[in-house]
């Protein structure tokens, strides 16, 4: 936010000398604004708070089991609110060193609901958390993903091993009998299991040589699948053939090549009759087997090749085992009987980076494969299929961010954004822009996606026909985003949009410094610097009706002047409300400074001015005075400054406002709704090429601008024809 030097140009507004009653918004005059926020009217006014979200009340009965009121000086990393179940249930999730926590309204305070994840003080990518049928999702890169439900139990999201094969018996197993003929060794019983042979096979009333494999997939809570499990060892038979009317032998008897009885081999005769054996008789049953599952397992589903030696090798659903432990259970389930093909799924990676879109859960730059996008399958965000992946950069770059927007779905690099309209075929919408953040993809309310880049802000916009623009938004913090932002911390930015100011906000970390202090605000035309002395690690706007942002951070007590009290600690992790403030807590000891673009009579600035009086419309705020100072020429050396502008609409005479209730004053706020008055400063620069101002103030005097107009008029002419009305109240 430096002056025109640090600039590759000077911004500059034309206004033309003598010309009556014109008035200038402050947003749009500005070149400089910090600590200074854009309210819904098109005012800028002083940033007030943090406050602590959960303040020091004095309360001294112990809280519920499981429940922490302080979070100490645990490392904060994430924060997110979601309302669930159309609005019915509102939970508030942190991260706050290696643990995960939700808000207990009733207790103030919080429940830990998961713990043992990664706690990095320089994490590679910042935490995050999206929403996918009243679920949240969170991610940090670097532990599996965790799914939290609407009663605040966290679990891992699907699952990241694949099952253990099973283990599957039949005829031919084992040997337990030698006197029993094919088929009836191992496990053994009569059942449905087998192919018949038939006049093409030339067996006809026989049991053909078969094998079998089985499989099995975990399911979790949700109906989430995991990978498939590899094969169990086959399951065979033997031929035999049936002979229903021989029953001399019995069906305990063996049948050897020469017909007679009692052969140690059980299967040197299987293609030989089986004497007294209907059909039906031949058929098997089988045994299967199954370790125990992890505890996120809801149900075991079993699958079962046909007989792979006939009639095919896809495996079919079996049964459903609606448990996680050790089991076992007969398969007596015919070839014709089985149901559906079994979902060629793959385990769930640690991934880095996350969106939603049209129902699924889009994840890209996993540990093994930075470039790669997957996608879930409809309704089950951590079920994958093993197909269901593309490469955006045909090099394999590594997937940066993901953002579902207007109906795209869109893939980042550090220098490139694709289209993935068409999951399988990325097309790119831009080269050499890419997006270095996660997440700083913020879309203000009329459309526009905001991203930081390495060099600045980019907003896309979808025009009405469908076609998409990028464009580069940085215009006066260019300087301050290409040199002056700590690089190796540019990833960890975090932005959001405040409901109120329609804002978007993005915390980054200054050059020099390891922390997210500075908040870069913009209102979709003019750019604004915002300082709240706390390490923010992140924030989160509010969806329900109180409109809040919050943010989770450190405070950062003797790092500046401003001495920073919370709870009589320093370095203390809180939960912090954005823009307000409360009794039990001292804001930061800011400034809050207004400094104006240059200001022409002419493009070029070749025709002289001659500024006599500036006149500011302000709105009431608190008591207190602002300096003003003045510039002239393209250089921000002070020429001219005066030190006790009024920023209350108090009467000439007295320090007591006129119309109040009483003349009651509440600490050295007004008691009456805020209204504009204009303040008339004069200014005296003559014969001016261009020129600036300057207002500031130091907490806790706030400021609250509205509008600017100016007595000039071009230096030959010396006329002032351009005048403000007076007060109504003067």
């Amino acid at each position: 936010m430096a002056g025109p030097a640090s600039q590759k140009t000077a911004p500059s507004i034309r206004i033309p000398p003598g010309e009556a009653q014109k008035y200038y918004a402050a947003d749009s005059l500005a070149f400089k604004v910090q600590n200074l926020e854009r309210t819904p009217e098109g005012t800028l006014r002083s940033v007030v708070g943090p406050t602590p979200y959960e303040p020091d009340r004095g309360i001294k009965e112990e809280p519920a089991t499981g429940v922490t009121r302080t979070l100490g000086t645990s490392n904060p990393h994430g924060i997110f609110h979601a309302s669930l179940k159309a609005g019915m249930v509102d939970t508030l999730v942190i991260r706050a060193g290696s643990k995960l926590y939700r808000h207990c309204g009733w207790y103030r305070g919080w429940e830990e609901i998961d713990s043992g994840l990664s706690d990095e003080t320089r994490p590679g990518y910042p935490d995050q958390f999206v929403t996918l049928n009243d679920l949240i999702i969170w991610t940090n890169g670097i532990d599996q993903a965790r799914i939290i439900d609407t009663d605040g139990s966290s679990t891992i999201m699907g699952f990241a091993e694949k099952p253990s094969r099973p283990t599957a018996r039949g005829p031919m197993s084992q040997n337990q009998d030698a006197n029993t003929y094919a088929n009836y060794y191992g496990y053994s019983w009569v059942g449905k299991i087998g192919t018949v042979g038939d006049l093409l096979s030339g067996q006809t009333s026989a049991v053909l040589e078969g094998s079998w494999y089985y499989y099995v997939l975990y399911e979790d809570f949700f109906g989430n699948l995991s990978a498939m499990s590899a094969p169990s060892t086959p399951v065979t038979t033997a031929t035999i053939q049936s002979d229903p009317y021989n029953a001399s032998l019995g069906l305990n008897a063996s049948i050897g090549e020469d017909g007679s009885g009692n052969v140690t081999n059980p299967y040197a005769g299987s293609v030989a009759p089986q004497s007294g054996a209907e059909l039906d008789d031949l058929t098997r049953q089988f045994l299967v087997e199954l370790s125990s599952a992890p505890d996120n397992t809801a149900a075991m589903r079993v699958y079962r090749t046909q007989d792979t030696k006939n009639k095919g090798e896809t495996p079919r659903f079996l049964v459903r085992i609606p448990n996680n432990r050790e089991t076992s259970f007969p398969d007596n389930l015919s070839d014709q009987e089985l149901g559906g093909p079994m979902p060629q799924t793959t385990q769930v990676p640690v991934f880095r980076t996350m969106c939603t879109h049209q129902g699924r859960l889009v994840i890209a730059n996993t540990l093994e494969d930075p470039g790669i996008v997957r996608r879930s399958m409809l309704g089950l965000p951590g079920t994958f299929e093993t197909d269901e992946f593309t490469y955006p950069d045909s090099g394999g770059a590594e997937v940066t961010a993901l953002a579902s927007h207007q109906g795209y779905l869109l893939a980042f690099t550090e220098s490139s954004v694709y289209s993935l309209q068409d999951f399988k075929s990325p097309v790119p919408l831009s080269q050499g822009i890419g997006c270095v953040a996660p997440r700083s993809i913020k879309a203000l309310p009329d459309g526009t996606l905001i991203w930081l880049g390495q060099d600045g802000f980019y907003g896309l916009s979808i025009g009405a026909k469908g076609g998409v623009g990028i464009q580069f938004l940085s215009g006066v913090i260019d300087r301050t985003t290409r040199y002056g932002l700590n690089r190796a911390r540019k990833r960890l930015s975090v932005a959001c949009v405040d409901p109120e100011s329609q804002e978007y906000r993005c915390a980054l970390a200054p050059s020099g410094q390891h922390f997210n202090k500075l908040v870069l605000a913009f209102d979709g035309k003019h750019w604004r610097r915002q300082e709240y002395d706390i390490h923010l690690a992140d924030w989160v706007q509010l969806s329900d009706w109180r409109q809040y942002v919050l943010a989770i951070g450190k405070e950062v007590s003797g790092e500046t002047s401003a001495e920073v009290q919370i709870r009589g600690g320093s370095e203390r992790t809180e939960v912090f409300v954005m823009n307000r403030s409360t009794g039990v807590y001292t804001p930061p000891n800011r400034k809050v400074v207004y400094r104006s673009a240059w200001i022409r009579g002419d493009e070029l600035g070749l025709v002289p001015l001659s500024v006599r009086t500036m006149y500011i419309g302000m709105i009431d705020a608190f008591d207190g005075n602002a300096t003003v100072r003045f510039y002239r020429n393209g250089s921000w050396k002070e020429v001219v400054s005066m030190s006790d502008l009024k920023v209350i609409g108090v009467d000439d005479d007295s320090a007591v406002v006129s119309d109040t209730v009483g003349n009651a004053v509440i600490g050295t706020a007004k008691t009456h709704d805020p209204r504009l008055f204009w303040r008339q400063v004069p200014v005296g620069l003559e014969t001016v090429g261009s020129w600036a101002f300057e207002i500031e103030v130091q907490y806790p005097t706030r400021l609250h601008l509205a509008s600017f107009t100016f007595d000039m008029s071009v230096a030959t002419g010396g006329n002032i024809r351009s005048r403000v009305p007076l007060r109504d109240d003067e």
